[in-house]
């Protein structure tokens, strides 16, 4: 939007529309956008789903995720937006 000021390190989730500023080191999300939380929450939130299997082979990825216990997967709705 025009005028409209995005500052660094900063997370805006697909398909939101940005419609006023946004400060520096956050995560903005919807339509419109509102804030969710700060970038550093957000990481700490995170890093427990991070599976590390980037240099991982396919099949040593597949068999890693399928054995891998349930609550290391996000579930629908889990994620909650603050008015």
């Amino acid at each position: 939007m025009p005028g409209v000021t995005i500052g660094n390190n900063v997370l805006i989730a697909a398909g939101s529309i940005v419609t006023k500023s946004v400060p520096s080191n956050v995560v903005v999300a919807g339509n419109p956008a509102k804030y969710v939380c700060t970038l550093d929450e957000y990481v700490e939130k995170n890093l427990q789903y991070n599976t590390d299997t980037k240099k991982m082979s396919r099949k040593a990825k597949k068999d890693f995720l399928l054995n891998m216990p349930e609550n290391k997967f996000l579930k629908k709705g889990e994620i909650k937006i603050s008015d």
